[in-house]
C-alpha cells in the first residue's frame, strides 16, 4: 500500500513522495521540544488485506465516530461531536487516552482506547495526527500514513473518512484518494481551525470548512456534511479538498507575513529612534484597511512557524519563503544584538560575564508546549554564542522540560533578585501567573528595566536599551506578540478571555 501511495505521488511531483515510518515505534528525538501524539503503531508493510472488515456499514445504523489521534486538536473534536453521537478517541498513548476517560463528565457519549482493533465499530473516521517538517524543511507524512493505514484495517465500505490534519495542498488527494476509491470511502479534507488557550468563540462556533473527493466517490462531501451540520453552527462546503487545504495554509501564511512586516517596521524605527508600538497604536485608530499586527520575538506553536513550508513544498511563493526565513532567524538575531550591546556594556563596567533572564518560554501565553517557542530558540541562541549566563522564568515549564538552562524559581521572581542576578531581562511575552509589575520597579546600577520598549525603538534597532519587552504596548493592553498563535486581537473577545480565565 505504501508503494502504490508513493509512487502516485511521484507521478505527480509532489515533493512529500518518501517520509514513511521506518518502525513501528515512536521516535521524536529529532523533534525535541514536541509534545504530540504518536503515529499508529500499524506498520503499512503488513498485508493489510489479510485483515481487512469487509462487510458494509448499515445506512441506518447509529454513527460511531473515531478520532484517530487525541491530541489538543483531536481532543476539541471528541468534545464537539460527542454532544450529538457517539464517539472514540483512538490513540496509541494508552497513558492519553486514560487520562482523557478520567476527564470525561457523568453520561459522556465519548471514549477512548489505544486497541486499533476497536475502530471497526466505527462509521466515520476524522484523523487528527501531526504533520511535521523534517530536518530539511519537507513534511513528513508518517503519521497521516500511519493513520490511514489503521483506516484501511478497520474502516468499512461506506464509512466517511475526514483529514483535519493540516497538509500540503493535493495530499489529501494523493495520499487518500486512492485508499477511498479502492475500498468504497466517503472522503475528503475539513482543517481543523482551534486554537490552543483560546476559550472564545467555542469550538463548534467556528466556521468549519469542508469538502469531499466527490470526483472519486461521488457523494462525498453530502455526507461529510451530514454530519459536521449536526455539530457545528456554521458549515462552509468548498468544491474539492485543495481549496480547503490551500484556505488553511493561506490564512495563516498571511500572519506570517503580516508579522514579520511589522518586525521590518520595528527595526527601521530604531534607526530613527521611533517607538514601534506607538507606530501601531496610531495606525490601529484607522477603523477600515488595517489589521493591527504588532512586532514581537518570532512566532510559535504548531501551525503558523510550519504551514509556510506546506505551501512552498510545491509551490512558488518568494514573498512567504523570505518572510518564513527571515522570522525563523529572529530569535537569532535578537540574541546577537542582546550580546553586542551586553558585551560592550559589561567592558565598560566591571568585565564581568553578562547575565540574560528570558522571560517567557512556552510558543504562547499560557501554554506551557515548547513547539517552535521563540522564547526558547532565543535562550538557546544566548547560550550558543557562549558570551553570556542564561537563565529562563515561566511558571507553567518545568525545568525537566528544558534541562539545558537553568530555571528561575518563582520565589526568585522579585525586585531584589532581579537587580542583583541579571544584566539583562528579555521579555518573549508575558506567561500567565508572574506579576509584571515588579518589572517597573526594577532599577540597580547595572540593570534598567525599560519597560514597553520606550527606548531608542524598543530594543530592536542599533540603540537597544539594556533591558526590553517584546509583549505588550501597555499594562493592561494585549497586543498580537502576546498571543503569538491566536486569532487577530479583538478587545470583545479578549475581555471574554480575561472572565473565563477568572473562573
Amino acid at each position: 500500500m505504501a508503494q502504490l501511495l508513493a509512487e502516485s505521488l511521484i507521478v505527480q511531483g509532489l515533493p512529500f513522495v518518501s517520509h514513511e515510518p521506518k518502525t513501528k515505534s515512536w521516535n521524536i528525538s529529532s523533534r525535541e521540544y514536541y509534545d504530540i501524539t504518536p503515529p499508529s503503531e500499524i506498520s503499512e508493510a503488513e498485508d493489510v488485506f489479510q485483515h481487512v472488515v469487509t462487510k458494509p456499514i448499515d445506512s441506518a445504523s447509529e454513527p460511531l465516530v473515531a478520532v484517530i489521534g487525541v491530541g489538543y486538536v483531536g481532543e476539541h473534536l471528541v468534545d464537539v461531536f460527542s454532544k450529538n453521537h457517539d464517539v472514540l478517541g483512538y490513540d496509541v498513548s494508552e497513558s492519553r487516552t486514560q487520562q482523557l476517560t478520567q476527564k470525561q463528565p457523568i453520561g459522556s457519549r465519548a471514549r477512548f482506547t489505544s486497541k486499533a482493533p476497536d475502530l471497526a465499530d466505527a462509521t466515520h473516521f476524522l484523523i487528527s495526527v501531526p504533520t511535521l517538517l523534517l530536518d530539511n524543511k519537507t513534511i513528513d507524512s508518517s503519521y497521516l500514513r500511519s493513520a490511514l493505514a489503521a483506516v484501511k484495517l478497520y474502516g468499512r465500505q461506506g464509512a466517511v473518512v475526514v483529514v483535519e490534519s493540516s497538509v500540503a495542498v493535493g495530499m489529501t488527494r494523493a495520499l487518500l484518494g486512492p485508499l477511498a476509491k479502492d475500498r468504497g470511502f466517503f472522503a475528503g479534507m475539513s482543517p481543523e481551525r482551534v486554537d490552543p488557550g483560546r476559550v472564545e468563540p467555542p469550538a463548534q462556533s467556528i466556521p468549519k470548512i469542508v469538502s469531499g473527493l466527490d470526483d472519486i466517490v461521488p457523494g462525498s462531501l453530502d455526507a461529510i456534511m451530514r454530519l459536521y451540520s449536526q455539530s457545528f453552527d456554521h458549515v462552509v462546503p468548498v468544491s474539492k479538498p485543495e481549496v480547503a487545504e490551500m484556505m488553511k495554509l493561506y490564512e495563516n501564511c498571511q500572519r506570517m507575513i503580516c508579522i514579520a512586516y511589522a518586525n521590518e517596521m520595528a527595526d527601521a524605527c530604531g534607526t530613527h529612534g521611533i517607538d514601534p508600538y506607538e507606530v501601531c497604536r496610531a495606525a490601529s485608530s484607522k477603523p477600515f484597511g488595517y489589521q493591527p499586527f504588532s512586532p514581537g520575538l518570532g512566532v510559535g506553536g504548531h501551525c503558523i512557524p510550519v504551514n509556510p513550508w506546506y505551501l512552498l513544498s510545491n509551490s512558488s511563493f518568494p514573498l512567504l519563503r523570505a518572510a518564513s526565513e527571515k522570522m525563523h532567524a529572529r530569535p537569532s538575531e535578537i540574541a546577537e544584538r542582546a550580546v553586542t550591546r551586553l558585551c560592550a556594556e559589561s567592558e565598560s563596567r566591571s568585565g564581568m560575564r553578562p547575565r540574560v533572564l528570558v522571560v517567557g518560554i512556552g510558543f504562547k501565553r499560557g501554554q506551557s508546549h515548547l513547539a517552535n517557542s521563540p522564547g526558547l530558540e532565543l535562550a538557546k541562541s544566548l547560550v550558543k554564542t557562549g558570551k553570556v549566563d542564561v537563565a529562563w522564568a515561566d511558571p507553567l515549564v518545568s525545568q525537566k522540560a528544558v534541562p539545558q538552562i537553568m530555571r528561575l524559581e518563582e520565589a526568585d521572581w522579585a525586585v531584589e533578585t532581579l537587580e542583583r542576578d541579571f544584566d539583562m531581562i528579555i521579555v518573549a511575552f508575558r506567561q500567565d501567573g508572574l506579576d509584571f509589575g515588579v518589572l517597573d520597579h526594577v532599577q540597580g546600577g547595572n540593570l534598567k528595566y525599560v519597560n514597553r520598549m520606550k527606548t531608542g525603538g524598543g530594543g530592536i534597532g542599533g540603540t537597544m536599551p539594556i533591558s526590553f519587552d517584546f509583549s505588550t504596548t501597555m499594562k493592561d493592553e494585549k497586543t498580537y506578540s502576546d498571543k503569538q498563535d491566536e486569532y487577530d486581537y479583538d478587545p470583545e473577545v479578549d475581555a471574554r478571555n480575561k472572565k473565563a480565565r477568572v473562573k
